[in-house]
């Protein structure tokens, strides 16, 4: 990722790139809305007469940010339905614009506009709505605050940015092992600890005022909630007999607490970038709107010719699912599964590249020496 070639296009070209995916995705916005555009609404409506919507509701799974944010926007558009949900998909399109210059200033100007152009990324954020890009944006932003010295003790600027990661939990609790991350690769047992329990904490803590009310709605529809399983990457690449000993959440697990060994020598927001890709990867449920998680990692992969086939079936399944755009006329099923497939390929070609090249290198050779002693 060091190696990526930072252009410097003039800025009319940027800002044509802003302005052509603001408008993609408020384009996407009209084609009508789902299921979560419509929790929204409700979970608008439940705070906007102050109620409490862990109590009142089971269709919030999340830390309160989002739904205070829903409240502002409600307010802003005036209670209008209609409006309100422009205004959701503006923000969110914003949201994007904030991860769009974060990309920027680490990887240049071609990575930020594969980014903010990705139809996967206009797709999710214009029609699905769905906040995730909020929890992606926050934990970068972390991410440039925490830094890249972990010899040395956590200082002022390295504690803030533990706090924004919390409330990036606390928006959606995407990053919920990356703490774990940043711990392995940070010196000192006690150091690591607080690594791990400064976000830990204040994702807790957030919960403290809507507790009295709250309290088994917060404990059944946050900690408690599981999403539907597809398993993709479980029904995909774990072998029988390993699923006979191990769930579909453990291996989730054991993936992701693997790959912060793996991913230990690499800076700060690469090493958030590569968690957003085993996420998904592993992850028993994947919904529509995960697939948008891993595009700021794809963006910066480039020339990886497994991202560039994750883009274009997930873009496919966005088209056709009866979640998504449902066009009926292109309404075949799997996308989703291929997508996720080579994801996962990509992730395996962006680690060990080099390795595999020199691999394919060895059995090129080798069976041409076998044909040429025939």
């Amino acid at each position: 990722m060091n190696n990526i070639p930072k252009s410097n296009p003039p800025g009319w070209l940027m800002l044509l790139v802003v302005v052509a995916g603001l408008g993609a995705r408020l384009l996407a916005a009209t084609r009508g809305h789902n299921y979560d555009v419509d929790s929204d609404q409700i979970i608008s409506d439940i705070v906007n007469h102050g109620g409490n919507v862990y109590a009142a509701t089971t269709r919030y799974n999340y830390g309160p940010v989002w739904f205070n944010i829903l409240h502002a926007l409600s307010l802003l558009a005036r209670h209008n339905a209609v409006v309100l949900r422009y205004f959701i998909a503006g923000f969110l399109a914003l949201v994007d614009v904030g991860i769009f210059f974060v990309l920027r200033r680490r990887f240049g100007n071609l990575v930020a506009a594969l980014f903010f152009l990705n139809p996967v990324s206009i797709l999710i954020t214009g029609y699905h709505s769905q906040f995730d890009n909020l929890a992606v944006l926050l934990g970068l932003l972390a991410m440039l605050l925490v830094g890249d010295e972990f010899d040395r003790p956590l200082g002022r600027r390295k504690y803030f940015g533990l706090i924004v990661l919390g409330i990036s939990l606390t928006t959606k609790h995407l990053l919920f092992v990356f703490p774990f991350w940043l711990a392995i690769k940070q010196k000192g047992f006690f150091q690591k600890l607080a690594m791990v329990l400064t976000p830990l904490a204040v994702f807790a803590l957030s919960f403290v005022p809507y507790w009295h009310e709250g309290k088994q709605g917060i404990i059944r529809n946050v900690f408690s909630y599981r999403s539907f399983t597809n398993d993709f990457f479980y029904n995909l690449f774990v072998p029988q007999v390993v699923q006979f000993i191990l769930s579909d959440q453990t291996v989730w697990f054991l993936m992701l607490g693997t790959f912060a060994f793996i991913c230990r020598q690499k800076r700060a927001v690469e090493s958030l970038l590569f968690y957003t890709c085993v996420l998904v990867v592993a992850s028993p449920a994947v919904a529509n709107q995960y697939l948008a998680i891993p595009v700021p990692f794809i963006a910066v992969q480039l020339f990886n010719p497994f991202t560039i086939l994750f883009t274009f079936f997930a873009t496919l399944h966005l088209l056709v699912n009866v979640d998504g755009l449902h066009l009926v006329s292109l309404s075949l099923t799997g996308y989703a599964d291929i997508a996720i497939c080579f994801l996962c390929f990509g992730l395996v070609w962006s680690l060990w590249r080099q390795n595999l090249i020199a691999l394919l290198q060895r059995i090129v050779l080798e069976v041409k020496n076998q044909f040429d002693l025939k």
